[in-house]
């Protein structure tokens, strides 16, 4: 097997490790004899345990990150950017599950890797405020604080959602989808009337 596809699975049986038994938790015993490959061979690719959970947080971070980035529609009149942010959102978290666990987890705990994963989300945030002060033809958008505190709303309210949801997989995406639109949209008309 080349070293990308056996690297590739790797990451994929320790994303399983991770979000079901945690960092501490997860063996490199275990993740090994999942993937198949020798204990020698992870510390060969990945130096450490703490180096394996390094590279698949900071491979499912950016897989997040660059789907939202392509997702966007500038051009698009502001309800269609919006839906099409959260929609690309949640198909990351069905298709990702072990990777959004992790992610989640990691940036509510107190370990130094906690500050790659608050980079990680201000990174996101970063990408809601620019598409609230953007605006489009037909909305002039937010200013500042307005943008960002919205934009840490919408984040928050993402989060605690896509839990909630992998938590309740009988509930079809679309209407998860259809709720966070709503709060969404709610929590921007709000800031716009105040601002007016």
């Amino acid at each position: 097997m080349p070293r990308s596809a056996r690297e590739q699975l790797i990451l994929s049986v320790a994303g399983q490790a991770f979000a079901a038994s945690g960092y501490e938790g997860a063996s490199m015993d275990r993740i090994a004899q999942l993937a198949g490959v020798s204990k020698p061979m992870l510390y060969a690719y990945f130096g450490s345990k703490e180096g394996l959970y390094v590279v698949y947080i900071e491979r499912m971070g950016a897989e997040l990150v660059d789907r939202l980035v392509r997702a966007d529609r500038p051009q698009a009149p502001h309800a269609v950017r919006l839906r099409a942010l959260i929609a690309e959102f949640f198909a990351f978290v069905s298709e990702y599950r072990d990777g959004w666990t992790v992610l989640f987890m990691e940036m509510n705990a107190s370990r130094p890797l906690a500050e790659q994963i608050a980079q990680l989300r201000e990174r996101i945030v970063a990408e809601i405020r620019r598409m609230l002060e953007a605006g489009t033809s037909s909305w002039p958008g937010l200013a500042a604080p307005a943008s960002d505190g919205v934009a840490h709303a919408i984040v928050g309210a993402g989060d605690s959602l896509a839990n909630w949801w992998l938590k309740h997989p009988e509930v079809d995406r679309d209407h998860v989808t259809d709720w966070y639109v709503g709060l969404a949209q709610a929590a921007i008309t709000a800031a716009v009337r105040r601002e007016s």
